[in-house]
């Protein structure tokens, strides 16, 4: 298992970068406040919202990435995955 903390801002991050043929479960954990998770065109306003210590397992198919946004601050992520490349 790879366990993982990511800041994230108002800017776009990748929490989760491509895998070619490998399809991955991602367990997902807003540690420190609200968070926003989609594709590489996620915002506040069309994420997923995950709200402080909400957890969900993302199934990320081969050759996708996740991404997180915050609408203010900084805040940090938790991820957990069997795989071995979470960002890049």
């Amino acid at each position: 298992m790879i366990s993982t903390n990511t800041s994230v801002t108002t800017t776009r991050v990748k929490i989760v970068s491509k895998a070619v043929n490998a399809t991955r479960n991602v367990n997902v954990r807003a540690t420190s406040n609200d968070i926003y998770i989609g594709g590489e065109d996620v915002t506040s306003a069309n994420g997923l919202p995950l709200r402080q210590h909400e957890s969900i397992t993302v199934i990320i198919p081969p050759n996708e990435e996740l991404w997180a946004i915050t609408s203010s601050g900084t805040h940090t992520i938790a991820t957990l995955t069997n795989f071995v490349s979470i960002q890049s």
